[in-house]
């Protein structure tokens, strides 16, 4: 009875314990549970590193994208520009608009010389005053002394009178050819991987950041007004450059976790001459226009550096043939105020052939409805003296065969 009651004693304490290999089966499977757990963790925490990592790429792209574009609050975009002289697939350089904000009003005085060139062509600056004890500047009427054809700065003048003190800024074109300082370049260094922007503050990294992405490639492609893209092999020729409307930024990013992002925008150039419709003209320069049948606006403006006898010389001519269109302006000066005037017009078609002419005495400053020339504009561009005849039909190019004057342009629409 006492052995018995033993041996079963026995047998229960050794039930209560663990045999080796249930020990070695808990074991694998606490290992295989806990491994589970680990690459679980181990996957869940790099997805959100990539996450993370992708977040930051996109803030940084974006961010860029938007500064070279649109500008800060301070600085101009791309978009901005006014001008493009020069341009490749990884460098554009611009001309921006330009302030001068160095001048107070003086009680009775009303001319400001400007601390850099206006472009010809390009008309009078945009003046702004602030007044003493006031917020903002608000647009104040003005206008430009035309000297003629002079080296020296140009003058602005005031139309009204205001509190002493007030402060005054001009905002123009300016001329780059003459004031090289002007001008801003937009430019990649494959080597620094960076984008850099050159302007008169100085060069700048505007691509630098506090997380390490870091630009590896670049890329600017150049369109005119009907998305025809210009420019062989990344250059630019100086004929394609008053055609481009529009830019193509494309530029790709790498994160310091080897992310890759590629960022690809389209940007329209608001003040570029064949978006705008003013074609600033020079010697020699030719433009697309619109024929007789589209065009809906046409008017010679913003004449400067005007001296007594100088001519301008436009002819249209039709691409499909047929008579072209010639106009010729002779100006002259007032004798006691100086002022430029548009002293007479001549049309000739085709060229060489005088169909009207007309003594106006006009003040340049009017400009001149290319649309209305002659009894009931009969003589005005394409009708050629005959009402509801209409010469000039197709593609049209517009030709400056003489300027003697420093500036003008045409405003242009269909």
């Amino acid at each position: 009875m006492y052995l018995t009651e033993k041996v079963l004693l026995d047998n229960k304490i050794r039930k209560i314990g663990f045999t080796l290999i249930e020990l070695l089966i808990a074991v694998s499977i606490s290992t295989m549970i806990g491994g589970a757990l680990y690459l679980s963790l181990k996957s869940a925490l790099e997805s959100w590193q990539v996450s993370e990592d992708r977040l930051l790429l996109q803030h940084v792209t974006a961010r860029l994208m938007e500064e070279l574009t649109e500008g800060l609050p301070d600085t101009y975009g791309l978009r901005d520009a006014l001008e493009i002289t020069d341009g490749s697939a990884q460098m554009l350089t611009v001309v921006m608009p330009w302030t001068d904000s160095t001048h107070d009003f003086s009680s009775g005085i009303f001319n400001y010389t400007l601390n850099k060139h206006i472009k010809p062509g390009t008309g009078a600056p945009i003046a702004e005053a602030l007044l003493p004890n006031a917020a903002e500047y608000r647009v104040i009427p003005a206008g430009i002394i035309d000297k003629g054809k002079h080296e020296e700065y140009p003058e602005a003048r005031l139309s009204v009178n205001l509190a002493p003190g007030a402060r005054l800024r001009f905002t123009f074109h300016p001329d780059y050819k003459r004031d090289s300082d002007c001008l801003t370049t937009f430019r990649y260094d494959g080597a620094e991987k960076a984008i850099f922007i050159d302007d008169p503050d100085g060069s700048r990294n505007i691509s630098r950041n506090a997380f390490g992405v870091k630009i590896i490639d670049f890329l600017i492609r150049y369109f005119d007004n009907t998305n025809n893209e210009l420019g062989m092999n990344g250059s630019l020729s100086p004929a394609d450059i008053p055609k481009i409307s529009g830019l193509e930024l494309a530029f790709k990013a790498e994160s310091k976790g080897g992310n890759a992002r590629e960022t690809v925008t389209f940007v329209a150039l608001r003040n570029a001459p064949m978006r705008s419709g003013n074609l600033i003209l020079s010697q020699g320069s030719r433009f697309p226009i619109p024929n007789s049948n589209e065009v809906t606006a046409f008017s010679l403006t913003n004449m400067s550096g005007v001296n007594n006898e100088d001519e301008l010389v436009l002819d249209a001519r039709p691409s499909s043939g047929g008579r072209d269109w010639r106009l010729k302006v002779v100006f002259s000066r007032a004798p006691n105020s100086n002022t430029p005037l548009i002293e007479y017009f001549q049309i000739e078609s085709p060229a060489g052939s005088k169909i009207y002419s007309e003594r106006v005495r006009l003040p340049a400053s009017l400009g001149l409805n290319l649309l209305s020339l002659g009894p009931n504009g009969i003589y005005d561009y394409g009708n050629q003296g005959n009402p509801g005849e209409t010469a000039l039909t197709g593609k049209v190019e517009l030709e400056v065969e003489k300027m003697d004057i420093a500036g003008a342009s045409v405003f242009v629409r269909p």
